[in-house]
């Protein structure tokens, strides 16, 4: 069992203990990680078979459906309000200002709310359960931490779990080149690929596959690109 954070992963393990309806959510505009921790979750909280569902405030990008093959995640519509609103416990991932929720903030702020974040917390986010961590790589991070304190991980993660960490883990790494980068990240991803995760198709699904009109647009950004400072700036 992992001692990072123990105190908070057992209130967080309670609290989905005597929750039966989950919410799941991240920022407006989400990105890997917060995308790759809701999803490394929700299927967590299926196998507990927790009602339990994955409502963002903008629509789901498709260059993450790798991490989506059941297409899990839905976007928010007043249709979803009273499904919300009769929710025990919302956990919310890399986020640190409620108004990033949007429409969804005023439907839980009375609820039991689980923060998950490596960002500096606001003081207008009020949560039941903080759990903050600025010096971890991801949000994708702390999840996976929290199933290592579940004894989860040394038998391998569910291969929809593992790929939804890598992607988050790899998001927020700049696929392992920022400074946040820290020698547990690398077990972390050890780990993830001993659970079935291959590396290069997450990678590939997200970074590597773009619209034709995104391409078009890129040509036509470098065909007015000028140079100034001897070709050392380049601007458009």
């Amino acid at each position: 069992m992992s001692e990072y954070l123990s105190d908070y992963w057992k209130e967080l393990n309670s609290l989905i203990e005597e929750s039966q309806k989950i919410l799941l959510s991240t920022h407006v505009n989400s990105d890997g990680d917060g995308l790759g921790s809701e999803i490394g979750m929700y299927y967590y909280l299926k196998s507990l078979n927790k009602d339990c569902r994955i409502i963002n405030p903008s629509a789901f990008p498709e260059i993450y459906r790798i991490i989506n093959p059941d297409d899990v995640v839905e976007c928010y519509s007043t249709d979803k309000n009273e499904w919300i609103e009769l929710v025990d416990l919302a956990i919310i991932f890399d986020i640190g200002d409620h108004n990033r929720l949007n429409e969804i903030y005023p439907l839980i702020k009375n609820k039991n709310i689980c923060v998950v974040d490596h960002h500096p917390k606001k003081d207008d986010l009020t949560a039941t359960l903080p759990i903050i961590d600025v010096n971890a790589p991801a949000a994708g991070y702390m999840v996976w931490k929290f199933f290592q304190y579940l004894d989860m991980t040394d038998s391998g993660l569910d291969i929809k779990i593992g790929n939804a960490l890598y992607a988050a883990l790899i998001s927020d790494t700049g696929s392992f080149r920022y400074g946040s980068t820290h020698p547990d990240s690398h077990l972390m991803a050890a780990n993830l690929l001993e659970s079935g995760v291959h590396p290069y198709e997450v990678y590939k699904s997200i970074y590597e596959q773009r619209p034709i009109e995104q391409v078009y647009l890129l040509s036509e950004i470098i065909k007015t690109l000028k140079f100034n400072d001897n070709k050392k700036v380049a601007l458009y």
